[in-house]
This record gives structure tokens, C-alpha cells and sequence, in this order.
């Protein structure tokens, strides 16, 4: 019954960020210590390595890490990357960030597992694309922007 309501208040446009909602954030980010953030930040950053870039191919300036090689296995080993992507996705969001980095993350994990089931394709792909290490940038934007705004000063990002 929900879809006959004349309530239209869910198609109005979002409002700009309003003192409110920087408040949350900075609430967000005070559950957090600085500690446990700077070791979140480390241990994602530990991901998108091990995931995008952990082995250099000798003689080339090719890196692999454990999504091009998982991604070899039909199916269940993108869905594998997947599942280890979400993760990241999760514990940005526990980090602070927007909708719509969170989008743009979304976005790159789909793109990875879209791609990566075309059987060769997906492989390459998963050299080329490198969506962890993508989404660690993303992020790391996302944390000097909200570090910026909150006048914290320091969120343990390079």
C-alpha cells in the first residue's frame, strides 16, 4: 500500500549537508578512536595491496595481487573479491563516508565482478582494473574532505 500513498516526500530532492548531518559525521568518527581508525585505515590499505598489487610479474612493471588470481576460478572466486570488496565497502562506511563515495565504491566492485566473469576478458580485466586500489583512494579523498570540514586534526590518512 506503501506505492498508493500520496505522500511524495520521498521524491524530493536531498538538501545540501545541514549542521546536523555534520554532526553525526563527527559522531561517527568519535566512536572510532584515533587508534582504531589509523589501524582500520592500515588494515584496508593492507586489502588493496594484497587484492590489487602484492606480486610483480619479473621483468615487467605488471603487478598481480589475489584478485587476478581467484578471478581465474569461475565464478566462486569472484564472488570471493566480492565478498572481501564488501567488506571494505563496510567498514568505509564505519569510516565516514558520503553516499555518494559510497556509490562510486559500488560502482567499482560491480564493474570488477561484472567483468570478471567474462572467462578471459575478466581475467585481464582484473589486472588492468584494479578496483580495491581505486576504492582506497576514494577513500582516502573522503577522509582528508571530511578531516577538512570537522577541523580534526589528524584521521590517519596520507
Amino acid at each position: 500500500m506503501r506505492y498508493l500513498s500520496p505522500n511524495t516526500a520521498h521524491l524530493a530532492p536531498r538538501r545540501p549537508r545541514s549542521p546536523e548531518a555534520v554532526k553525526k559525521i563527527d559522531k561517527r568518527l568519535q566512536s572510532l578512536s584515533k587508534e582504531d581508525r589509523q589501524k582500520l585505515i592500515a588494515r584496508l590499505r593492507k586489502i588493496a595491496y594484497l587484492f590489487d598489487d602484492a606480486v610483480k610479474i619479473p621483468g615487467t612493471n605488471i603487478t598481480l595481487g589475489w584478485d587476478a588470481v581467484l578471478g581465474l576460478v569461475p565464478f566462486v572466486g569472484d564472488a570471493t573479491t566480492t565478498a572481501v570488496s564488501a567488506y571494505f565497502l563496510w567498514e568505509a562506511k564505519r569510516l565516514g563516508a558520503s553516499r555518494w563515495t559510497m556509490v562510486k565504491m559500488v560502482g567499482n566492485v560491480l564493474t570488477d565482478f561484472v567483468v570478471g566473469l567474462v572467462p578471459l576478458v575478466g581475467d585481464l580485466a582484473d589486472i588492468g582494473f584494479r578496483a580495491n586500489r581505486r576504492n582506497m583512494r576514494l577513500l582516502e579523498k573522503e577522509l582528508d574532505r571530511i578531516e577538512r570540514e570537522s577541523g580534526q586534526s589528524e584521521v590517519g590518512v596520507k
